[in-house]
């Protein structure tokens, strides 16, 4: 058999065809690695870019926001002529800008049907109960509501809605509560009490201790302590059919904890002869509820958290006729 030198003797061009290919094969391998390095170069420059991106809005949203501002505005009605009775609305709502603008919205939305609620439950979306109600009853439906933004920091924005309506006649059917917000600017959630409290008994002779010390008072009993868990746990069927129950809390400027619960009336309770209010609440510092602090975001962003944004006054703000300061209903003999 011949020898591949021989026959590389013998034909040379089979030589030079064969270095070819060799030369030809090499250069395309030498192209083809610094295609797979320029490649993986991309690749790890991009993904280093996007973990940069990422980190920065990470941290850019974990640090709040400290430049927003909280503008108060007003929702008014006087004398509409749309509906078979009068009504005059002077609903007071704070809208937030400054923030990211999904959340923005969001809460925005939120703060302003929270100011709205009794008006909604009451007058523009009423339920074939509330309709009949107003058949029998209505003559007017006023609403009269005040926010305040009481605390606001880089990541939290804490609302007092403080509420005088009249499901019917200011003289004989007004009644007045409260509801409060508390909203994560960074996540966009609404704290409710229950997420950052356990609500038991031993937090009810503790919140009781504190309104009664407040208004001069005797502490209750263990009969007072199983009602006042009801409420703030919504649990008593009896109570629920004829009012709402509901739990609030918002932040105060020293940090504290202002908790209460509003009784709504369902129905027949709006009718209450006299201006009532039933929300009761009492002031309560960090130090007093530690041992009922549930595991919560709320927690970690109430200890970081410093005064922030800026809160802007409701321009030309008007009074409620029949539920403002100045109104008669106050000076009433009863």
């Amino acid at each position: 058999m011949m020898e591949e030198k021989d026959m590389l003797k013998e034909n040379p061009e089979i030589g030079e065809n064969v270095e070819h290919q060799e030369n030809a094969s090499g250069a395309e391998t030498g192209k083809n690695r610094w295609k797979g390095v320029f490649l993986a170069v991309g690749i790890i420059g991009a993904v280093v870019l996007a973990t940069v991106l990422c980190c920065v809005l990470f941290w850019g949203r974990e640090k709040g926001y400290e430049d927003y501002t909280v503008q108060m505005k007003q929702h008014f009605v006087e004398y509409s002529d749309q509906y078979d009775y009068w009504d005059v609305l002077t609903v007071e709502y704070p809208q937030i800008e400054g923030i990211d603008e999904e959340i923005q919205e969001q809460l925005n939305t939120l703060m302003y049907g929270t100011a709205m609620d009794r008006v909604n439950y009451w007058h523009l979306n009423p339920s074939e109960d509330v309709k009949a109600f107003q058949e029998e009853v209505f003559s007017i439906f006023c609403s009269d509501v005040n926010c305040e933004a009481a605390y606001h920091s880089q990541y939290l924005l804490s609302l007092d809605y403080l509420e005088w309506y009249s499901a019917g006649n200011p003289v004989w059917c007004t009644n007045g509560t409260e509801r409060a917000l508390t909203l994560d600017l960074v996540t966009g959630q609404s704290y409710e009490l229950a997420d950052i409290l356990e609500l038991n008994k031993d937090f009810v002779r503790l919140w009781d201790k504190s309104l009664s010390d407040r208004l001069g008072e005797e502490y209750g009993d263990e009969e007072t302590m199983e009602l006042l868990l009801a409420w703030f746990t919504q649990s008593d069927e009896e109570i629920n059919q004829d009012y709402f129950c509901r739990p609030f809390f918002y932040i105060t400027e020293e940090k504290d904890l202002m908790i209460g619960v509003s009784l709504d009336p369902v129905l027949e309770y709006a009718y209450t002869y006299e201006p009532v209010r039933r929300n009761f609440y009492a002031q309560l510092s960090e130090e007093e509820l530690a041992p009922f602090k549930k595991e919560s975001e709320f927690w970690n962003k109430y200890e970081k958290s410093e005064p922030a944004g800026e809160v802007l006054p409701c321009e030309d703000k008007k009074e409620n006729l029949w539920l403002g300061e100045d109104a008669g209903v106050w000076d009433y003999e009863y």
